[in-house]
């Protein structure tokens, strides 16, 4: 583990660096005082400052400030693409400060493939405001004006006399420039410096090459410090002991013989809630394992913790059942003609059902967090990706002021989604608060397994219909989605605050209806849970939708004879869309015809092999995705053997980067598609391990992954990619299979077992 010291202010940041201290107003010109000293610690700084947004030092590197937090994704280093083009700096001497609290402006949680899309125009803006003010202080020195300057690579020189030249550390100097720049607009979208004078894309030299991502060494070494590597002077130890069932109530405990565990602390209770705390982590273990683990309860009142009985859980082979009775709220997502008359009279009618499970994050590395709460104040260390929302919720929890409290953002290992890196903060806080002293709470891979949020079990109905020339005449696409974004934190609900921060979500269409048909009826029907806790899993509800949506039109190809990829081009009038299945078919090589929906081979036992093609859009992000799959008829094995993805964010940061994400989401969707499905009994979550949650290996991941990158040029603005290339994916693998096979699969994930019965 890494020492790390409790408390790291921007007033100390600030005073290191003597660095660039540029102020403008978000709202108005004038509204923003000249000159502010830096806001007190724990409170972020004000947004109308560029000193929140950038730092020059008097070394020659600079830093970028961002609330937006890196998951694996690549953000940091994409985000200082931007800030380094427009401030016509070098990359490799600018540093990135994410997320934590006190030294970052609010730029909203970072999910929903929102971070380039929205926080780049931000610190574009500000950097361009930073290189016009260092414009300006360089005009004042070389007494010339500013239009007689060039800036570039972190250096302002006078035109025509290269002698005459200063780099922007001694520029600087320590002194502070105020500048005030009118600006308009608030939250995730605000506005930051719409007047500063931003670059022509056609002129970049940073953004849009290939960079080396600055995590990744010290990632490789071992060096890089994750949340998990954090300690803290006078550090503690915690470990929740878990209900029994998903809300039984605690009973009673029996805490004969935890005093006998070295180092031991305390147990903690409160309402439900019960975790104990030990000097060293191997005794927290210990006496958790004590109380009970959960991985070999025998039942809810076998140990020396009494569970109350619950069974509320519904059966697993009734969770469809539950979900259409559960759902309430209508959402309509198309609605044209009607679809009643023309299945009526076509030629050719199919109804299908598509089932997906409850899945898991399945993060590698388990939640963790340290809280350091007294009596007025708390700091916390985390890896939420949800920084300044976690120290407001955490400030309801504690009932302490949220100017009081700070949180420093450290990444975690295998994070993204909302799992459990948010309600680790409350079983840290909750302890902390009970012992007086900062305590690290770990999560070990059962608390992971059995109670992180989930993504929920979906379940559609689609019906459809195609004419005699081979047009589809009739589409329904009927989806039941629970809700995708539970936001209660587990603890608070333990000690009886169930509403204290979050609230209940409800399911959304999650689905762009893209295709034109003449009659088409696209209903989404949702409402709240459905036994276990929900929350936001890759891609939310949309790879689920896709999967249906996809499949379901690659089964009206088979139906009338068509090439799979002519019929979708028939029905889309959306150019983007076009464009990434053509590129994507350019690529692959290919060739057409219908699905053959018959092994190719005449020997049973030979492998089977098939195509597929998908595409999915989601947040103005068009993604088309074939593959080739082997198919073993012995056992029911798929391999998915090689990728083309096509893929249009529009102007691409990273491009190197960006690749890397589209892979990795390919790799993770395929593990959803053929593994991973979350397994339960009346009372609780049953897949407590890897074995009873299998995620995908290493020899199963695709031989080739290729990658077209489509319209990216500077007319185009930056789209998100964090999520959309994980959509197609379980519609393009049924696709495949079908084609090798002839059998359909509509239920995920495709294990041998399942793949296995349908073909026999």
């Amino acid at each position: 583990m890494n020492s790390i010291s409790p408390t790291l202010s921007r007033r100390s940041v600030l005073k290191a660096s003597s660095g660039l201290v540029i102020a403008f107003s978000l709202f108005a010109p004038g509204e923003a005082a000249a000159a502010l000293p830096p806001t007190p610690d724990g409170v972020p700084p004000d947004a109308a400052k560029l000193y929140a947004w950038l730092a020059v030092h008097p070394d020659d590197t600079a830093t970028l400030f961002t609330g937006k937090v890196e998951v694996g994704t690549g953000a940091e280093t994409a985000l200082a693409q931007i800030a380094a083009e427009e401030l016509d700096f070098p990359i490799d001497r600018m540093g990135v400060v994410m997320g934590t609290t006190s030294l970052t402006v609010n730029q909203g949680p970072t999910y929903g493939s929102m971070t380039i899309r929205y926080a780049g125009p931000q610190i574009r803006h500000a950097a361009a405001a930073g290189r016009q003010a260092l414009l300006d202080l360089a005009a004042a020195h070389f007494k010339v004006k500013a239009d007689r300057l060039v800036a570039k690579d972190g250096r302002i020189s006078v035109q025509g006399d290269a002698h005459r030249a200063i780099s922007y550390g001694r520029l600087v100097d320590g002194k502070r420039l105020d500048m005030t720049i009118g600006a308009a607009g608030k939250g995730f979208g605000m506005k930051v410096a719409p007047n500063a004078r931003v670059k022509n894309p056609a002129t970049y030299t940073v953004v849009g090459k290939s960079v080396m991502r600055k995590d990744i060494p010290a990632k490789i070494t071992g060096a890089y410090t994750y949340i998990q590597d954090v300690k803290v002077p006078g550090m503690l130890h915690g470990r929740v002991v878990r209900p029994y069932g998903v809300r039984s109530t605690l009973i009673s405990v029996d805490d004969g013989g935890l005093k006998d565990i070295p180092g031991f602390v305390r147990l903690v209770r409160r309402d439900n809630f019960l975790g104990v705390v030990a000097e060293t982590e191997w005794g927290a273990i210990q006496a958790a394992e004590k109380l009970g683990s959960v991985l070999h309860a025998k039942g809810p009142a076998a140990g020396p913790v009494k569970w109350s009985d619950w069974q509320g859980l519904p059966a697993m082979d009734a969770i469809w059942h539950t979900v259409r009775e559960t759902a309430g709220t209508d959402t309509t997502v198309a609605k044209t003609g009607s679809v009643d008359t023309a299945l009526h009279g076509a030629a050719k009618v199919l109804k299908a059902t598509y089932r997906t499970p409850f899945q898991m994050h399945a993060s590698i590395g388990p939640s963790c967090a340290i809280a350091e709460v007294g009596k007025d104040r708390a700091t916390f260390w985390s890896s939420t990706q949800m920084p300044h929302e976690a120290r407001h919720d955490m400030a309801k929890l504690l009932g302490i002021p949220a100017d009081r409290i700070e949180l420093n953002w450290f990444e975690g290992s295998g994070a993204y989604g909302r799992n459990g890196f948010d309600h680790v903060n409350a079983d840290a806080a909750l302890m902390s608060q009970a012992v007086g002293k900062p305590v690290r709470v770990q999560w070990m891979r059962w608390d992971e397994n059995g109670w992180e949020p989930k993504g929920p079990p979906i379940v559609q109905d689609l019906a459809g219909a195609v004419d005699a020339h081979g047009n589809v005449t009739a589409w329904r696409h009927h989806m039941w989605i629970p809700t995708t974004s539970d936001t209660e934190l587990i603890a608070a609900e333990l000690i009886g605050k169930p509403r204290i921060v979050g609230s209940v979500g409800r399911g959304s269409p999650a689905i762009t209806y893209a295709y034109h048909f003449s009659n088409a009826d696209v209903t989404s029907h949702g409402e709240g849970r459905v036994g276990l806790l929900t929350a936001w899993l890759r891609s939310p509800a949309q790879f689920e939708t896709t999967f249906a949506m996809e499949a379901f039109i690659d089964e009206l190809a088979a139906a009338s004879g068509q090439d799979p990829l002519a019929l979708r081009l028939k029905h889309l009038t959306d150019k983007r869309a076009v464009d990434v299945l053509q590129a994507a078919a350019k690529a692959y090589g290919w060739q057409a015809r219908p699905p053959r929906g018959k092994p190719a081979s005449g020997d049973g036992n030979a492998p089977l092999h098939g195509r597929g093609i998908a595409w999915a859009n989601r947040d103005d992000v068009r993604v088309a995705t074939i593959v080739d799959v082997t198919v073993d008829p012995t056992s029911g094995a798929i391999r998915v053997t090689r990728a083309v993805v096509a893929h249009d964010c529009g102007l691409v940061v990273n491009p190197d980067g960006l690749k890397n994400q589209i892979e990795g989401n390919v790799i993770q969707s395929i593990s959803r598609t053929l593994h991973e499905e979350v397994t339960f009994d009346h009372s609780r979550v049953t897949s407590l391990d890897w074995i009873g949650y299998p995620i995908l290996r290493f020899e199963e991941v695709p031989d080739r992954i290729d990658i077209v990158l489509v319209n990216n040029s500077p007319e185009y603005p930056s789209y998100g990619a964090g999520e959309p290339s994980t959509c197609p994916t379980a519609a393009v693998i049924s696709n495949a299979v079908y084609d090798a096979t002839g059998v359909r699969l509509r239920q995920t994930p495709f294990r041998p077992n399942r793949v296995k019965a349908a073909m026999t």
